[in-house]
């Protein structure tokens, strides 16, 4: 068992040295600049950039929770979900609204490829899940095991069912053997508190690098530490502790609870039931007053549906492609910012080249990623399938258009080139993004070239080398990431939509891929 822990310590220094081995360039020093009312009405009235338009697609994407399922029958509301009947809706309004633009319109449906990793249309999901605490339903997100049963670990397609679980606290990390715990005759789950995106998490050794670290990479550093804590976790439970059936982990936030997905490779051994804060600081004040009762029924599905949606606007030199893409998918939830704004932006700059008629220089491709939610599933597929397409300039826009006060965000422009970070953070700096949306976030432009840019990008910058890349996200500790709670109106919902934050970023981007494909070089 020591062994085994020196081996994960070992192991989590190893990703902290690599992941943080990466070069950032700071942005320029930006004053103070206070939005007042006539500052707000210049920028909704400008003309370039439809904000109107964007803010219509992202409500539609974000109501996808509450249009399509029928939560008062039984139906779980998974939103835009991986493969879910959400993602197949926005799907369909992506299609319908590209095409409405005058665009060249695919669904393009993923499939398995020959050589290449068959989970690209797989998935553990959930069919069906309860979880009540003293008989009382309770808002939650649960996340299936990838061991499933004690007695059949080799079956994961499986159904969970277990009533008046005790409630334990978690022993902390390191994770050595309980012999009292071990002793415990009647069924159990542990319950911890959530770090993940919490500005006041604390983890050991990586907490060393938070005071010197970006903080888009601390918080990357943390989640796939988070990540691989639970699942170390989980799998030493499962062979110590029979009797644990569980994890239980509160949010920070009172009203929300956050949404994790475990890939294969960080496999959870035992399901996570993800709980809001209010709810499970009572527990945790008072254990022995608790008792949980929950089931689930999981599968892992084989043959997941699911679409990239491309829109494309043909241009005078077909051999090149310029491609500006988003995340359309999400998790349970409205998912506003994460992406449907992102998305929102992306078709914005589409009607714009199309309300005008331009013919840019190469093809562009505006294009709706699947499946990122799920490992970049629709990224990956597109850059397997279409090695010959020379891809000159990618443009991934992820979680945008959204302000917060504590901890303080900033505008990441992450790029695998030095000089087209250079050129796209210009343009954001010369655009006066962080004055015009009144100062509340940093800029700042980061060089990402050791294991791929993060979101849809990756697959590309780390496959194709001579592609200019770069991802434009809002983020260093966004608290309601990956968050959803009170029947889906509290987390990462419509009523955080920033009008201001939308239209600058919405513009800049928009002059960026004006002078990629129309103006001279």
């Amino acid at each position: 068992m020591i062994k085994k822990i020196l081996n994960s310590i070992l192991i989590l220094i190893i990703i902290v040295i690599l992941l943080n081995n990466i070069s950032t360039i700071s942005g320029k020093n930006n004053t103070l600049f206070n939005l007042n009312e006539k500052t707000i009405n210049s920028e909704l009235s400008k003309n370039d950039f439809d904000i109107q338009y964007t803010y219509n697609i992202t409500s539609k994407l974000s109501n996808i929770i509450f249009d399509v399922y029928n939560e008062s029958n039984g139906e779980i509301a998974k939103g835009r979900a991986f493969g879910t009947k959400g993602e197949h809706k926005a799907a369909e309004i992506l299609y319908e609204n590209m095409s409405k633009l005058g665009l060249y319109t695919i669904k393009q449906q993923l499939k398995e490829i020959t050589g290449f990793n068959k989970d690209i249309i797989s998935k553990l999901e959930v069919l069906d899940y309860k979880v009540a605490i003293n008989n009382e339903e309770v808002d939650c997100f649960i996340a299936p095991s990838w061991k499933g049963l004690h007695n059949n670990s080799n079956q994961i397609n499986c159904t969970f069912e277990y009533k008046n679980l005790t409630i334990i606290k978690i022993p902390r990390f390191p994770n050595i053997f309980n012999k009292s715990i071990a002793e415990i005759n009647n069924d159990f789950v542990f319950i911890d508190n959530d770090q993940w995106n919490d500005p006041n998490g604390v983890m050991p050794i990586l907490d060393l690098l938070k005071t010197i670290s970006n903080p888009l990479k601390f918080y990357t550093q943390f989640h796939l530490i988070s990540l691989y804590q639970i699942n170390t976790e989980t799998n030493s439970w499962y062979s110590m502790y029979p009797n644990c059936k569980g994890l239980i982990l509160y949010d920070f936030n009172d009203d929300c609870h956050d949404m994790i997905y475990f890939p294969e490779h960080f496999g959870n051994s035992l399901p996570v039931i993800f709980i809001n804060g209010s709810t499970g600081k009572k527990i945790v004040a008072n254990n022995d007053g608790y008792l949980l009762d929950f089931n689930l029924k999981q599968r892992y599905n084989t043959s997941v549906i699911s679409y990239n949606v491309i829109g494309q606007l043909n241009g005078t030199d077909p051999s090149k492609t310029i491609i500006i893409s988003c995340l359309y998918d999400s998790w349970w939830g409205q998912g506003t910012a994460d992406s449907a704004i992102g998305m929102g932006i992306v078709m914005s700059i589409a009607k714009y080249f199309t309300d005008n008629k331009i013919i840019p220089k190469y093809t562009i491709k505006f294009i709706g990623f699947s499946g990122e939610e799920y490992d970049l599933r629709g990224a990956k597929y597109y850059e397997a399938t279409t090695k010959e397409e020379d891809i000159i300039y990618f443009i991934d826009l992820n979680q945008l258009g959204f302000t917060q006060d504590e901890p303080r965000l900033t505008l990441n422009v992450i790029s695998n080139k030095i000089s087209f970070l250079n050129l796209v953070g210009d343009f954001f700096e010369d655009g006066n993004y962080v004055q015009r949306t009144g100062d509340t976030a940093d800029l700042k432009k980061i060089l990402w070239t050791v294991g791929g840019i993060p979101s849809d990008v990756l697959p590309f910058s780390v496959y194709r080398p001579d592609c200019n890349c770069v991802c434009i996200l809002k983020d260093g500790g966004w608290i309601l990431h990956h968050r959803d709670g009170l029947n889906h109106n509290e987390g990462d919902v419509l009523k955080y939509f920033d009008w201001i934050d939308t239209m600058v970023t919405g513009e800049i981007i928009l002059d960026l891929i004006k002078h990629l494909s129309i103006e001279e070089d």
